[in-house]
C-alpha cells in the first residue's frame, strides 16, 4: 500500500508546482493573485509530506544516526529497531492515531472550513489525508517490526 501511496504522492509535487507557478505569474505579471493558491499549497504540500512517511519507511530512507549501529551485526541492529519501535514508535503514533480519529470525525461532522484564508475551503479532506497517512505509517511500522522479529528469530549463521 505504501508503494502505491508513494507512486501517487510524487504527482502531488507536480500539481503543487504548477499551482504555485500559476499563482506567481498571476500575482507578479498580471497583479491579480488567486485567493485559493495558498490553501492548495499547504494542503498539497502537507499531503505530500505525510503520505510520504510510510513510503520512506518502506524504502528505509528515514534519517538515522547509525554511526554506532552500523558496526553491529544484523541481529543486534534488528534488536535495537524492535526496542525503539516498541518503546517510541508505536506508542507515539498510536497516541497520535487515537487523537486523530475524533479530530477528523468532528471535522467531517461540522463541515469544517479553513480559517487560513479569505476563501475558506473545506479542511476535512486534508485532515482525512493526515489520518490515512498515520495509518499507512503504522502499517509499514508493523511490517518492519515483523521483519526485524524474523531476523531475531534466525539462527546466528542464517
Amino acid at each position: 500500500m505504501n508503494a502505491k501511496a508513494g507512486a501517487f504522492t510524487k504527482w502531488l509535487i507536480i500539481v503543487l508546482t504548477l499551482i504555485l507557478v500559476y499563482d506567481v505569474i498571476l500575482r507578479y505579471v498580471f497583479n491579480a493573485p488567486t485567493i485559493w493558491a495558498f490553501d492548495f499549497g499547504y494542503m498539497l504540500g502537507g499531503s505530500f509530506f505525510t503520505l510520504g512517511m510510510g513510503y520512506t519507511l518502506l524504502k528505509n530512507a528515514h534519517v538515522r544516526i547509525d554511526i554506532l549501529s552500523s558496526r553491529f551485526s544484523r541481529r543486534v541492529q534488528a534488536a535495537i529497531d524492535v526496542t525503539i519501535s516498541v518503546i517510541l514508535f508505536f506508542p507515539s503514533f498510536g497516541l497520535l492515531l487515537y487523537h486523530l480519529i475524533p479530530y477528523v470525525y468532528d471535522s467531517w461532522v461540522t463541515g469544517e472550513k479553513s480559517l487560513e484564508s479569505f476563501w475558506r475551503p473545506p479542511i476535512y479532506p486534508f485532515k482525512t489525508v493526515l489520518l490515512i497517512s498515520v495509518v499507512l505509517l503504522l502499517l509499514q511500522g508493523i511490517a518492519v517490526l515483523i521483519r526485524n522479529l524474523r531476523i531475531l528469530g534466525q539462527k546466528e549463521g542464517g
